[in-house]
């Protein structure tokens, strides 16, 4: 067989198997409508197979997130106004990857962080209303989303909302507002005592909770160096002198540290506590080789080391609630020399197209690749820079035109690489003659395996027949769609099988019972989009993001063995047409030139045979060429140890590439949903 040939029968066998359905509605991109506000001040989106998850963001890529794809995500924590507070991570065209379904209060801080050699998700969860800052706890959901830690301060203190970090010592990084009494004569002419929000960070081990450090503001900095103006200063409305808001611990055992209300970031010695130097401020210990512009911060949050000491980033707010020193927020590098106690302004990140202001909140992450990630916290943006400084990448979880109005609002915005199979099994609904299946969370999903029998016993093995008319569907996005045929022949009850990209199968659904639509006693259905739910669904999301509602929701229609089902007549034109752009794209890659006129030359025969051969037989040849490549998938099979039952049905339609992949152990899932 010429290598032309073998393309075409691998292509057509993928056309023939894998259907491929959408269910996310599509996100904006560079949309004024948006930015204006005509879809509201947080656009969300909805999934039918998961009701429960509601608070997912439709965000406006000014410029998409694709163009940035490392293969990490998204992780935001959408709180303000407008929004539930929500932990979502999305992808890089902004589908959903999990939303939280489970209630923390609100929460802050979403990232992924190392522990004992695992990956977990930390947040924040609590009461933000107290004093700014919050009271709450930490929260550790490991890799299948079961809560594994949830850690407070030690001392009996409250963990505020600012940071968690996990050093390599597998220790964790909390910060703590705690209100004391105090002398303020320093401060006033006419306080000697009241009350003020002592900034605190510890050390403790995550297992027991066993404190290793703690340090207060209050035992190392003057209250004079506060930038604030002092309030009542009561037990009950504390001064707020220091404002920490993020730590992190280096190799040399020591910590830095970033207090809002003194604009400085300080080093802080790991034994001692004493301070060993401050960048900004009052008590600045650097020398400015920048004329100011490296010491002179306002409101800054999350400063980090780079380069081995050589740089310190953070986000300079450049205002605060009291103050404002520009007219946009921004991230700053600055190169210290820690010999010479210099300090240089080395790039900055702004967005050329809007002058976003942030008084509060903020986040910089420099990711491995040097470009520079930037949450605007009291704004629902995230940008991505290059490491020069020009714009790659942003997102608006909300209308331009509302920002500084604390509708939409996310502490930090980061991206992560992050793996997860849930606890919880995938979800499953059968709406009208349409299923709608998704895994809230799972990140390895290539694609589905829709697999039917004339039982609702989930326990009962596939039938022979089910194997055979089981249908791959191809992963979508967050949920996808499938519309049941008269002639799928699936059976009564159906269930969805998650597989990835070795057709591994990861977790099974429920099982629906569909009546008689699958089971070839259904009646046939028009095409979906002549159906006036599909234009009311246009009309409703807003079209393809210029807001003129023409494509933005959309069904992709199956096409089945012998033709479209839902429009007989033209299913083998269709059919043609794809497999023709299909073959095209394959020969392109991997054909040298002078195989294009072979193809050329295949082609013109091919549609000679089809001239003769007439369309419905052309369709049964290919339908046979499939059921002989499908018996040699079954021929080749080797029966080396047992397979769940989910692995045999994988196994049996070619997915697995080998009996050594392991399979995924089948049975009910007892976690619930997070």
């Amino acid at each position: 067989m010429s290598p032309l040939a073998t393309i075409s029968s691998i292509l057509t066998s993928i056309l023939l198997t894998t259907k491929t359905s959408v269910a996310d509605v599509t996100p904006f991109v560079n949309n004024a409508q948006y930015n204006a506000g005509k879809y509201g001040d947080y656009p969300t989106q909805t999934f039918k197979s998961n009701p429960a998850v509601t608070q997912v963001p439709r965000v406006n890529f000014m410029k998409p997130f694709t163009n940035c794809d490392d293969g990490s995500y998204l992780f935001l924590t959408p709180r303000g106004h407008a929004p539930d507070p929500t932990l979502v991570i999305l992808d890089p065209s902004g589908s959903p990857i999990w939303a939280s379904t489970k209630t923390y209060g609100e929460v802050y801080n979403l990232q992924v962080q190392q522990y004992k050699g695992e990956s977990f998700l930390t947040f924040w969860g609590g009461d933000d209303t107290i004093g700014g800052h919050g009271e709450g706890n930490y929260y550790m959901l490991d890799q299948g989303y079961n809560q594994r830690y949830r850690i407070g301060a030690a001392n009996k203190l409250g963990a505020d909302l600012h940071a968690f970090t996990i050093t390599k010592d597998d220790t964790a990084l909390i910060t703590i507002y705690q209100a004391i009494a105090t002398d303020l004569s320093s401060a006033s002419q006419w306080r000697t005592r009241g009350w003020i929000w002592d900034s605190v960070f510890q050390e403790i081990d995550i297992e027991t909770g066993e404190l290793h450090f703690q340090w207060r503001a209050s035992d190392h900095v003057p209250i004079t160096n506060s930038y604030t103006d002092m309030n009542a200063a009561t037990q009950t409305d504390p001064w707020d002198v220091y404002h920490i808001n993020s730590v992190e611990k280096d190799d040399l055992g020591n910590y830095l540290i970033s207090i809002r209300f003194l604009r400085a970031i300080l080093y802080i010695d790991g034994r001692t506590g004493e301070v060993l130097w401050q960048l900004g401020g009052k008590d600045n210990s650097f020398e400015d080789l920048s004329d100011g512009k490296a010491t002179v911060s306002l409101g800054q949050h999350d400063a980090h080391w780079h380069n081995d000491h050589r740089y310190i980033t953070y986000f300079d707010n450049r205002a605060d609630w009291y103050n404002q020193m520009d007219d946009q927020s921004r991230g700053t590098r600055i190169e210290v020399d820690l010999e010479r106690m210099t300090a240089r302004l080395d790039q900055t990140f702004t967005d050329p197209n809007y002058k976003i202001l942030s008084t509060s909140q903020g986040s910089y992450q420099t990711l491995p690749n040097g470009n520079v990630v930037l949450g605007y916290g009291f704004n629902g943006v995230i940008a991505e820079f290059s490491p020069e400084g020009e714009l790659l990448c942003d997102a608006y979880l909300q209308p331009a035109s509302t920002f500084t109005t604390g509708n939409v609002q996310s502490y930090r915005n980061l991206r992560f690489n992050w793996t997860a199979t849930p606890s919880y099994p995938p979800d499953l609904v059968l709406e009208g003659s349409r299923l709608y299946f998704s895994w809230n969370g799972a990140t390895e999903v290539d694609t589905w395996l829709l697999v039917g029998s004339d039982t609702a016993d989930e326990t009962d093995q596939p039938s022979e027949r089910a194997i055979q008319d089981a249908i791959v569907v191809g992963r979508t996005g967050f949920e996808t769609v499938y519309r049941i045929c008269k002639d799928d022949g699936l059976g009564q009850y159906v269930r969805a099988i998650a597989l990835d990209k070795n057709g591994v199968a990861l977790g099974g659904t429920n099982v629906v019972d569909t009546g008689d639509l699958a089971t070839g006693r259904g009646k046939d259905y028009p095409d979906y989009e002549d159906s006036e739910e599909y234009h009311a669904q246009k009309g409703q999301h807003g079209g393809d993001g210029d807001g003129d509602g023409d494509d933005d929701y959309q069904y992709d229609m199956h096409v089945g063995e012998g033709g479209n089902t839902w429009a007989e007549g033209e299913g083998v034109d269709d059919e043609t047409e794809d497999l023709e752009i299909l073959i095209g794209f394959a020969v392109f890659a991997v054909l040298s030139a002078g195989l294009v006129i072979g193809l050329l030359v295949c082609k013109e025969r091919w549609l000679e045979r089809r001239r003769r051969a007439g369309g419905p037989e052309a369709s049964q040849g290919r339908v046979a060429a499939w059921r002989h490549k499908f018996s040699g998938f079954i021929a080749r099979l080797r029966r080396n140890g047992r397979r769940d039952d989910f692995g045999e049905v994988s196994a049996k339609r070619g997915l697995l590439e080998g009996d050594s992949l392991a399979m995924a152990e089948a049975g009910d899932h007892p976690h619930p949903h997070p």
